[in-house]
């Protein structure tokens, strides 16, 4: 798997780098990660539904 940097500024790092220890990442990398894997599946997920919505008011069932 290949790897991009991302910057994000000193204070955010900084909560990351503590949010990892505290939770026992073994990098602030793996956290970050993890921590954006799971937003991004929420608003996927958040996609999803709206579409599901969008389709139910479509055929009638939904007002």
């Amino acid at each position: 798997m290949t790897k991009t940097a991302v910057k994000i500024n000193k204070a955010l790092a900084k909560r990351a780098e503590a949010a990892a220890a505290k939770e026992g990442y073994s990098s602030v990398e793996e956290f970050i990660e993890h921590a954006v894997e799971k937003e991004l599946a929420r608003v996927e997920e958040g996609e999803g539904k709206d579409e599901v919505m969008r389709k139910l008011k479509g055929l009638g069932y939904l007002e």
